[in-house]
């Protein structure tokens, strides 16, 4: 009955891993989305900004 009772335990621990691996991996890609949606929104407003500094230089 002991042997029985560690291979439950040991399956349990496998399962909250396994959950544990799947909301890292869920939370790494939303940071790793958001780091991408920012840099893009940065480099958007810095063109902008640039030809609108060379914009009023020109004239």
């Amino acid at each position: 009955m002991v042997g029985f009772r560690r291979g439950i335990v040991g399956i349990e621990a496998a399962i909250v891993l396994i959950a544990f691996v799947l909301v890292a991996s869920a939370l790494a890609f939303v940071v790793l989305n958001m780091g991408m949606f920012t840099t893009q929104k940065s480099k958007e407003i810095i063109a902008r900004a640039y030809e609108e500094s060379t914009r009023s230089y020109r004239y």
